[in-house]
């Protein structure tokens, strides 16, 4: 079977949907499916996925096979003007001619933007079953970027994308039932998995935070943009060091918000950049707490890639965090967009050796149970049934 995917984000940016869409794609080449990703182009960058490197061709519609036989399309994209790290691909009569040699059986529609649309409009075209994925809060966003009165629009928008197709796949159930409440109704949950091999305990090195002070140690993971909130956990820190001094704040990421934060670096503060590989799960298991501060998650993989490294994460219990964070046994809870409610959290846990101990023993053992394979066998029948023609409520109950 072959299967197309249609995302306007895809490696080499690095996000919780490009890095879940490269799982989804590694385990259906296992399973002997045949896959293409249509996504835009990244000028000057190449991507690396695992696979073999790909200089990203600038010609629109170029696409190449890789060493698992699977393609990649890549269009020209332009920037979102107040997210310029985002790109949205330009559909092009080339990219249609390279999705028709590929003959795909089914298409899976990544995100909601101008791909997603060209996806939608080709698979009636070429009379193939679509599904779809709804991966980001985008009127929530809308919240954060000045445009809170859009939001309505968006969900009407939204609204009438995933009612056109069979399926749609939802990775939290809070959004599945803000989903539902708006009327569709082939809804598939599809949770997250985790590989507990790379984020593990085991791979903590103390010298990779000691250059930074004695600690301790709080870390953040994830874009640094307004929906983030990752001044949050600045402020909470500032209240944390209070009572600890020496405590540092660990920021690995990227993103509109880096330039500004970066200006006003309050003590204690770190800007690491993106942390990628094998560093990443040192840093992880090297910290003490996770702070996340996000309200629009709609999964929140960091979460769990914390909890898997033996963190005990504070955050607030909003959205896709829900699905990990249980409060008293592998984290806590704090109040949304508070500092103070995050910093008296962190400070519950460095006060209390055996209380941190004992929840970061439980989150890990949490995550042991979040493995990929779990969560992507479902996605996997589900296709089957679509495929089958069977019908998309009787899937979703």
């Amino acid at each position: 079977m072959r299967v197309a995917f249609f995302t306007d984000t895809y490696f080499p940016q690095v996000n919780g949907v490009t890095r879940t869409l490269e799982r989804l794609r590694t385990f259906l080449e296992e399973e002997k499916w045949e896959t293409m990703v249509f996504a835009p182009e990244v000028p000057g960058e190449q991507t690396d996925k695992g696979r073999e490197k790909e200089q990203v061709n600038r010609k629109p519609g170029a696409f190449r096979h890789d060493l698992a036989g699977s393609r990649t399309g890549r269009c020209r994209g332009i920037p979102v003007p107040f997210y310029p790290q985002m790109r949205l691909g330009l559909p092009s009569p080339e990219l249609l001619m390279a999705l028709q040699e590929f003959k795909p059986h089914l298409i899976h529609l990544v995100t909601e933007y101008s791909l997603g649309v060209a996806g939608l409009r080709w698979a009636r075209l070429l009379g193939v079953p679509a599904v779809s994925s709804f991966h980001t809060d985008i009127p929530g966003y809308l919240n954060y970027y000045g445009f809170p009165f859009l939001a309505p629009v968006a969900w009407q928008y939204l609204t009438w994308f995933h009612r056109q197709c069979r399926v749609t796949f939802y990775p939290c159930r809070s959004y599945g039932e803000a989903l539902a409440a708006r009327g569709i109704r082939n809804l598939v949950y599809w949770g997250r998995g985790i590989d507990t091999d790379f984020f593990n305990p085991a791979r903590k090195d103390p010298k990779w935070c000691r250059r930074f002070g004695p600690g301790p140690f709080l870390l953040y993971v994830g874009r640094l943009a307004p929906e983030k909130e990752p001044e949050v956990a600045i402020a909470a820190l500032a209240l944390i060091r209070q009572q600890y001094p020496e405590a540092r704040l660990l920021l690995a990421g990227e993103g509109p918000l880096a330039a500004s934060l970066r200006r006003r670096t309050p003590p204690g503060v770190v800007f690491l950049g993106l942390v990628q590989g094998e560093e990443l799960s040192k840093l992880y298991a090297s910290c003490d707490l996770f702070l996340f501060p996000s309200t629009t998650e709609t999964y929140g993989n960091v979460v769990l890639e914390a909890m898997a490294s033996g963190l005990p994460v504070v955050a607030p219990l909003c959205g896709g965090i829900s699905e990990n964070l249980r409060p008293g046994y592998n984290g806590l809870a704090c109040a949304p967009h508070s500092p103070e409610a995050m910093a008296r959290g962190a400070v519950t846990l460095l006060d209390n050796r055996p209380l941190r101990n004992q929840l970061a023993v439980q989150a890990r053992r949490h995550a042991e149970g979040r493995t990929w394979l779990k969560a992507l066998t479902p996605v996997v029948q589900t296709y089957e049934e679509v495929l089958a023609g069977k019908n998309a409520l009787t899937l979703a109950s």
